[in-house]
């Protein structure tokens, strides 16, 4: 999947819901057409979800849109550090159907004792579903899962056939 990266939030992002086979998502779309963000509804509306990214990305413009077909297909453009974005990257690596630990994680990017700092790149990964930091647990056990919860992502493994 072609992806390019920033340290900025864009100017302009439309939004829209979405649907994934575990419930429903907003996808943030930039003028290029690259997903910017994902967030999943969780019992709020469309609406609720905009409104915390606006928090978040205060110089950004926020326009309702139509959902694209097929979101994850689309391009990706990933806002966060170095460090973050190296993480989200390997974690792409890791196929459907299967997990790895933060300490892997941190392996295979050569920040072998940083096992934590990628539980936090997780926890500030803005592409949900599609950057699938499901696929990343503890080493004794589910880990975390963010904003969307770990019913999220027990719902998300179980949709690939995984156990943990």
């Amino acid at each position: 999947m072609k992806s390019r990266a920033q340290k900025i939030p864009p100017k302009h992002v439309s939004w829209a819901a979405a649907s994934t086979p575990v419930g429903k998502v907003v996808v943030g779309l930039t003028d290029k057409g690259e997903v910017c963000r994902v967030s999943f509804l969780r019992k709020r509306k469309a609406i609720e979800v905009v409104e915390e990214w606006q928090a978040e990305w205060k110089r950004t413009v926020f326009t309702a849109g139509s959902a694209p077909k097929d979101f994850m297909q689309l391009p990706l453009l990933m806002i966060g550090t170095e460090f973050q974005k190296n993480v989200w990257r390997e974690i792409m690596r890791i196929p459907r159907g299967q997990v790895a630990s933060y300490g892997e994680i941190a392996q295979r990017t050569g920040m072998t004792k940083a096992a934590r700092a990628v539980g936090t790149a997780c926890g500030n990964n803005l592409l949900a579903y599609i950057v699938p930091c499901h696929r990343v647990v503890s080493a004794n056990g589910i880990g975390g899962y963010g904003s969307a919860g770990l019913d999220t992502k027990r719902a998300l493994l179980k949709a690939e056939v995984v156990s943990v």
